[in-house]
């Protein structure tokens, strides 16, 4: 009799198991809590009460390039090698594939052991899970702001920040979201308390753009406006640039004016308003919100998003692209944008 208990207490939970895994939303979660609790890494209990956390946010699909696979071991060393004083608990949120899931872990491992007084709680999301669920949101994103099909771009892993409050969990207030090809030079703890300068009404924290693309993409809009704007520069016009971002998550679930800018219709009518034709993915957007909203971006430093980048200063802006580029912060994080090389 015991065995046959055990065996229809077995079948219960596996029947539960599998209904709550095909439950797309529950599934996420479910599946985020198992897992970060079979991959944490540190010398001390996490569920200590009196430890922080800064939640980090990473995409990281198709490693199996090699690019990808050095882009986000010089990521993740960065980041817990350049913990500083800092004791908070990182929880490091990996969105990811099947294929690409062991080696992200074996990189995360590798560097762990060699900064154990690092608290790292690792959790896994699966790509196409989150895409089930942000699909709604991110698709007028892709109408709007996506290159031609199969160009680098048109992944779907340049839509998902928007629609970020819809995948954490809900008790997540805050988050840090970063590209793979950064590389951190001070805490990130120290990035995390920039939460602290936002006003009552950020939504969003960006850098500004240290290239021309945003001036190259409004030539239309500035032909249309005259020879006041063709001849002068106007620095919010430059742009954001979306590979270090700050998402109040909180604030963004209960913004009537976030569903309002998000919708097809806003875009439609704000594309139509500068000429715009984007191709950057959700960076054009949070460009756009910055046009014509500035009261919901938290402007960052550009120390805090080094872009190196010089592509356009070999397309067309060679005399006047230093004037974009120029950055006199001290250097927090370094992007290493079209597979720009970070200096060691």
């Amino acid at each position: 009799m015991r065995i046959y208990a055990k065996f229809i207490v077995a079948i219960t939970i596996f029947t539960i198991l599998v209904i709550l895994y095909f439950n797309s939303k529950t599934a996420i979660n479910i599946k985020s809590k198992l897992l970060s609790s079979s991959h944490d890494v540190a010398t001390t209990s996490l569920d200590n009460k009196s430890e922080s956390k800064v939640s980090i946010w990473i995409s990281v699909t198709k490693i199996d390039r090699g690019h990808l696979l050095t882009k986000f071991r010089k990521f993740f060393k960065s980041l817990i090698g350049h913990r500083g004083q800092c004791r908070a608990i990182f929880e490091l949120n990996v969105i990811t594939d099947n294929a690409s899931r062991p080696t992200v872990d074996s990189v995360i491992h590798e560097f762990s052991k060699q900064y154990k007084e690092t608290l790292l709680k690792l959790v896994h999301y699966d790509f196409q899970d989150v895409l089930k669920i942000v699909e709604n949101k991110i698709e007028p994103l892709k109408r709007f702001f996506q290159s031609s099909k199969g160009s680098y771009y048109s992944d779907d892993v340049f839509y998902l920040s928007p629609a970020l409050h819809l995948v954490a969990p809900i008790s997540l207030e805050k988050a840090i979201v970063v590209d793979v090809d950064t590389a951190f030079q001070s805490s990130i703890c120290d990035l995390y308390n920039v939460f602290d300068n936002f006003t009552s009404t950020q939504l969003f924290g960006l850098a500004p753009e240290l290239s021309p693309v945003y001036h190259h993409i409004l030539w239309k809009w500035r032909n249309y406006k005259g020879d006041k704007y063709k001849t002068q520069r106007y620095p919010n016009l430059n742009g954001l640039n979306s590979g270090v971002l700050l998402s109040y998550l909180e604030r963004i679930r209960r913004s009537v004016e976030y569903d309002r800018l998000i919708s097809p219709e806003w875009i439609s009518s704000v594309v139509q308003k500068y000429l715009f034709k984007g191709h950057l993915g959700d960076q054009d957007w949070y460009t756009l919100v910055s046009y014509e909203h500035p009261e919901l971006i938290y402007r960052l430093s550009c120390g805090w998003n080094r872009q190196l980048c010089t592509w356009w200063k070999l397309h067309g802006y060679a005399d006047t692209f230093d004037s974009f580029a120029k950055c006199t912060e001290k250097v927090h994080l370094y992007h290493g944008n079209c597979d720009t090389p970070i200096p060691p």
